[in-house]
């Protein structure tokens, strides 16, 4: 049963960096769809696996585009 989380891209600077996250989130096994919407500093994840792995693997990809984007969960 797929799931759907928000997340918050605290310190997400620029447009391009967050259509950056949105596609590589966008290719990790498990997840489904990602929308990241940068006004409001956030990314939303339906996914089909364990939230814990979502979160790191956001996190992960949020610090490869800009080391300065700290992820936190809503």
């Amino acid at each position: 049963m797929a799931m759907v989380k928000d997340y918050i891209l605290e310190g997400l600077c620029c447009p391009k960096c967050a259509v950056e996250i949105e596609n590589m989130a966008a290719q990790i096994e498990g997840i489904r769809k990602s929308a990241v919407d940068f006004p409001s500093k956030r990314i939303a994840v339906e996914f089909d696996c364990d939230e814990r792995e979502i979160f790191r693997a956001v996190a992960d990809i949020a610090s490869e585009v800009d080391e300065n984007i700290i992820v936190k969960a809503i």
